[in-house]
């Protein structure tokens, strides 16, 4: 199945679904020589004539993996049947990518795939997206990423995608891998639920005191849930208010926090922006509370003198 992948300039780049770039070429390579032949991130940068806004950031994450699911759908399904077109005689389904089982129930343990979309030049508009999965991703999802060439965002041309890194977090150079003791917002953190007013487990007056008491109290909470799937993370020192989000002082009103599903109540949820620091370096990423597998709740490296890359 032959289709045009990529353009640059007046070049076209033609591929097939039995081929493999170069990148993917190396990356194999390596993880022959390694003992954990284990790819768990993938990183992709965007090429438009204007790229889209950092309050993008969740549309853009759900277009990823909507894209992901449908070249996993093709691949397998050209693979079995010599066919990618419709209608399709059988449905394939990536867990890593969903993020659901085969029943379709949500995965627990948030081992499956974080999109997290992030403005890395600090211009106010995305230019990366890295795909983060800590169960790994298969010989056949590593070929989806490695086939996939643009993704759709709203109305308009696609954005077309570059295939940059393909490894694990420790050999990957990211601003959101990077190991840092102070993080700060890059993306709204918002609230997993809603203030607790009666019963046992109600929240205290002083955390209900300001919405954002409360979302700092919840984002507290989010903190120890990490800890119990990362025992080795050092005790959080302290979580202040951010003035803003990124150097533009972005609110978190200015993202777009609503998901396409039908009963999506992000956009109503409380939400903030935040300052964590740790005892000690902490490497990421780190993305919590609602959301957080499509970009909200992302932090970077608070302080660029401090933070280490892999």
């Amino acid at each position: 199945m032959t289709r045009t992948d990529f353009m640059t300039g007046s070049t076209a780049v033609t591929t097939t679904y039995k081929e493999t770039s170069s990148v993917v070429r190396c990356c194999q390579s390596a993880a022959r020589h390694t003992s954990t032949p284990h790819f768990t991130v993938a990183r992709f940068a965007f090429d438009a004539p204007a790229l889209p806004l950092v309050g993008d950031t969740l549309p853009l994450a759900e277009s990823m993996r909507f894209a992901l699911m449908g070249h996993y759908q093709r691949l397998l399904h050209f693979n079995t049947y010599g066919t990618a077109e419709r209608p399709f005689q059988e449905r394939f389904y990536s867990p890593t990518f969903a993020g659901k089982d085969a029943e379709r129930q949500p995965l627990q343990g948030h081992r499956h795939a974080f999109y997290l979309p992030a403005d890395e030049d600090d211009d106010g508009r995305l230019d990366h997206i890295t795909v983060v999965a800590e169960q790994g991703f298969t010989a056949e999802e590593v070929r989806v990423l490695d086939r996939l060439r643009d993704v759709r965002l709203g109305e308009g041309d696609p954005l077309r995608l570059l295939l940059v890194g393909l490894g694990r977090a420790d050999n990957l150079r990211a601003p959101v891998l990077a190991s840092s003791k102070t993080w700060v917002s890059a993306t709204p953190f918002v609230a997993t639920r809603y203030p607790k007013l009666r019963g046992q487990k109600r929240d205290r007056p002083e955390d209900l005191a300001t919405p954002q008491a409360f979302v700092r109290r919840v984002l507290h909470q989010e903190l120890e849930r990490l800890r119990q799937r990362r025992p080795d993370l050092p005790a959080v020192v302290d979580i202040l208010p951010a003035g803003g989000i990124s150097s533009r002082l972005l609110r978190p009103i200015q993202f777009q926090r609503f998901r396409r599903k039908y009963d999506d109540d992000g956009g109503r949820r409380p939400s903030g922006a935040f300052r964590i620091t740790f005892a000690e370096p902490v490497p990421g990423p780190i993305c919590l509370g609602h959301s957080c597998h499509f970009g909200l709740g992302l932090f970077v490296p608070g302080n660029e003198k401090e933070a280490a890359m892999p």
